[in-house]
């Protein structure tokens, strides 16, 4: 299993924490919605007419940009994945996806 962390603050605890927190705070303003704690790995998933496998710290199947983190809005409720974007990674982008996930994979506990 792989132990969580959020791509470029690899093996710094606090930080990755604190980013994590920033990510799900975000959405709950973008969405209206806290994002499940969860900490998710792996998301295995039909997007568009294909099946993907979405994995933090690769880059996305689709859009080719390097996944942050990988959020689940609840029941009934989309997916959620994290991009880093722009020039110098500074940026993070977000794309809601349908709920129609095969199965996730957790990060270690």
């Amino acid at each position: 299993m792989t132990t969580f962390f959020i791509p470029g603050l690899a093996g710094q605890a606090r930080p990755t924490q604190d980013a994590y927190q920033a990510m799900r705070e975000q959405l709950e303003r973008q969405l209206g919605r806290l994002p499940r704690q969860q900490r998710i790995l792996e998301l295995f998933a039909r997007r568009g007419n294909r099946d993907c496998v979405t994995t933090v710290g690769q880059p996305d199947p689709i859009c080719g940009d390097l996944v942050m983190a990988i959020f689940d809005m609840g029941p009934h409720q989309p997916f959620v994945v994290c991009h880093q974007c722009g020039e110098h990674g500074a940026d993070i982008s977000h794309e809601l996806l349908a709920d129609n996930a095969y199965s996730v994979s957790e990060f270690e506990a």
